[in-house]
């Protein structure tokens, strides 16, 4: 299914180098809940970024079905992230303008889905994250915990194999954090879910799995997965990224309608640029005008004629000779 061989990552910053992971070798079941722990700067985020598609490591090779990733093109990497892979931040990273149904099917405008299976789908799964009466409210009318349940309804909305979820209660109470949990222990009953976390009880309470990471390395794995485990795993759907004209010109005309005051000044600087550039072009033409008639009056006033003659090289001889007997009798 999933698997990391020997993966490298360096960071390069001037004459510096930052060796991010050192070596790692990981596999990951169909189904299971894995809990990334690790001190900040350990590397951990990174490897769910380069796991996730969203990171380039440096050395080793990632597998995806017995795939190697080496081969993998820009086209691959949206697919296997836009079908396969579905991203928790703690951050929650909510379009703020959108309300919350909007911002749950936006997930869904790539892959080519109809407006009206969007809104089914959008509503089936905020109703599976308990948000099922929240769906006209915007991101700024949330608590947190109802943020983050928007967020995991995003990731879960093409149904992918695997939730990559980075501090999902970094920002959250106690209380909501265990309801948090709780939600990813039932996603994971059916999927892959990778968590990177500073709680180790958390870790400890819900996960099937705990790998600790110190300095780029792996120090332990409570549950490795076997040769015989992942063999039979599959994931990565054929689905092509895709996004239809109109659904794109639907986006920008309500992104436009949603920041009235930007578009207006927008427009208004655009247009003083557009008029400016044409008074240029039309003065400049003008003047060109004028100085063309000014040209064409004064060479009729003042006509220039001009005669052929051939060359008399006798002439010019002659010519030539009188003036040095001349210089000579002087």
């Amino acid at each position: 299914m999933l698997e990391l061989k020997n993966i490298t990552k360096e960071y390069r910053t001037g004459d510096q180098v930052v060796q991010a992971l050192k070596g790692i070798n990981l596999k990951f079941r169909s189904n299971e809940f894995v809990s990334i722990l690790g001190q900040s700067g350990s590397g951990k985020t990174t490897l769910l970024n380069i796991i996730g598609g969203l990171d380039r490591y440096t050395e080793g090779d990632l597998l995806i079905n017995d795939r190697s990733t080496k081969e993998y093109k820009d086209r691959d990497w949206d697919t296997y992230r836009n079908h396969s892979v579905g991203f928790i931040f703690q951050s929650y990273n909510l379009i703020p303008h959108q309300s919350v149904l909007s911002n749950v099917e936006l997930a869904l405008t790539l892959s080519g889905v109809s407006k009206d299976e969007r809104r089914e789908r959008a509503r089936e799964v905020l109703e599976k994250v308990g948000l099922k009466d929240h769906v006209t409210k915007r991101p700024s009318q949330l608590s947190g915990g109802q943020m983050q349940r928007v967020a995991i309804a995003r990731a879960l909305i093409n149904d992918p194999e695997i939730l990559l979820a980075d501090e999902p209660t970094g920002a959250l109470d106690s209380e909501t954090s265990l309801q948090i949990m709780a939600l990813l222990q039932e996603i994971a009953s059916d999927r892959l879910v990778i968590m990177v976390t500073h709680n180790p009880q958390l870790a400890e309470d819900y996960s099937t799995r705990i790998i600790k990471v110190l300095d780029g390395e792996i120090i332990s794995d409570s549950n490795p997965a076997t040769e015989i485990e992942i063999r039979d795993s599959k994931i990565l759907k054929n689905d092509k990224t895709f996004m239809s004209f109109f659904t794109a010109l639907s986006l920008s005309f309500n992104n436009l309608l949603t920041k009235k005051g930007r578009t207006l000044l927008t427009a208004f600087a655009g247009s003083i640029g557009i008029i400016g550039i044409a008074l240029i072009m039309s003065l400049s033409n003008g003047v060109q005008n004028y100085i063309a008639r000014i040209e064409e009056d004064t060479l009729s006033s003042y006509p220039l004629t001009i005669e052929e003659s051939t060359l008399d090289m006798g002439m010019i001889m002659g010519a030539l000779m009188g003036v040095n007997m001349e210089e000579l009798d002087e």
